[in-house]
């Protein structure tokens, strides 16, 4: 891995008691000069069945973002979820639109909210809990965003 310091400083939380709006984490984000944004989540679904890494990404139709920043969106966030489920094993479940979400919206840099699992299936849940489970998932973003700095 060869994620920079900046980076671990730009975490916008390390507790459950945090009250930061979508809009001050990218301003955040963007104080701190990041040259990404990745809002990293655990999915959930009705179903217990449906498990695997997917990411969320602007279109060109997104008024909110320039065209350059929706472009390396969308490419940053194919590569952080090849660079995850090639670490990790988990299905690839792909890419889904979002020009409706304020963690993309407010971003003035390239931006992916990616879903790591989903804590609603048993085995994606143990394994985003599991140290072994964190520190692939960790290598494969990692490995994501190299890919995407031509590493």
């Amino acid at each position: 891995m060869s994620l920079k310091p900046a980076a671990i400083r730009s975490t916008t939380r390390t507790t459950h008691d945090v009250d930061l709006s979508n809009a001050q984490r990218a301003q955040m984000a963007a104080a701190a000069h990041a040259e990404i944004f990745i809002r990293i989540h655990a999915n959930s679904s009705d179903s217990a069945l449906v498990r695997g890494v997917m990411a969320y990404q602007p279109t060109y139709a997104n008024r909110y973002l320039s065209a350059s920043v929706i472009a390396d969106s969308q490419r940053l966030s194919r590569l952080l979820v090849e660079g995850e489920c090639a670490a990790t094993g988990l299905p690839n479940r792909g890419i889904l639109d979002g020009d409706d979400m304020t963690g993309i919206n407010w971003a003035s840099m390239p931006v992916s909210i990616v879903e790591m699992g989903f804590m609603s299936n048993r085995e994606d849940d143990l394994y985003m809990a599991s140290e072994s489970g964190q520190s692939a998932i960790a290598r494969g973003l990692a490995n994501g965003v190299d890919a995407n700095f031509g590493k």
